[in-house]
């Protein structure tokens, strides 16, 4: 949500998580009480869309005027191409105090570390799960624009691993540099260094879908041995 004075645009969202291209439908809600008289009025927007592997993207937007005095709950539905439902996300204008602290609570673990420093390291021994950590070995500027384009991916796409992604660029043959991706300290992906920008662009997507899929079966795995 974006405010402006008592004017809110409103924008639903989608991530794709699992492992497959996803066709979906959802519903983006608008529903306002008017404390004056106790009416209720719902504005609803839908469609359908297609995800890909780790893509997220923008569904619906719209503008409302809020008073001070009216709470609106803003609500948005996914559902799968056999009208399942998938996900939720539910946001409280003027709401109470419980409301509000629910809200609050949401965006409190939403919000993630995306840098490692000492008092973070000693959070996490302290059981404080550090993640949408990205990690930069760079020698050159294609080397480092690269990266920039992968961690625009990762944020954009709302990827946030529990586990530690690191881009390390070294030197190979004839003076090339090749770029090694890893995940857990575990190669997902190399390839040789071109200075072109769609070249960059193209791996960038290639390697924000591997190693997506990478930290999904790794995240299973884990929960396996865990259960066992």
């Amino acid at each position: 949500m974006e405010k402006n004075g008592d004017m809110y645009k409103i924008t639903g969202s989608a991530v794709n998580k699992t492992a497959s291209n996803q066709s979906l439908r959802y519903v983006l809600s608008v529903i306002k009480n008017d404390p004056n008289n106790s009416n209720t009025s719902k504005n609803d927007q839908s469609g359908r869309f297609i995800l890909e592997i780790g893509q997220k993207k923008n569904l619906s937007s719209t503008t409302i005027n809020v008073d001070d005095k009216d709470r609106v709950i803003i609500l948005l539905l996914l559902y799968d191409e056999v009208d399942k439902p998938l996900g939720m996300d539910r946001v409280v204008i003027n709401g109470t105090e419980e409301d509000i602290e629910k809200e609050r609570l949401k965006i409190v673990e939403s919000e993630q570390a995306v840098n490692v420093s000492p008092d973070a390291i000693n959070k996490a021994e302290d059981g404080v799960i550090l993640r949408g950590i990205v990690t930069e070995e760079t020698k050159t500027k294609p080397g480092r624009d690269f990266y920039r384009m992968f961690y625009s991916l990762y944020t954009t796409n709302n990827i946030n691993g529990e586990e530690i992604v690191n881009i390390k660029e070294t030197l190979s043959l004839n003076n090339n540099t090749k770029i090694e991706i890893s995940v857990a300290n575990e190669t997902v992906l190399e390839f040789f260094v071109r200075p072109q920008e769609e070249y960059l662009k193209t791996m960038s997507e290639v390697a924000i879908k591997r190693v997506y899929w990478y930290l999904q079966k790794y995240k299973e795995n884990k929960n396996i041995q865990k259960h066992y």
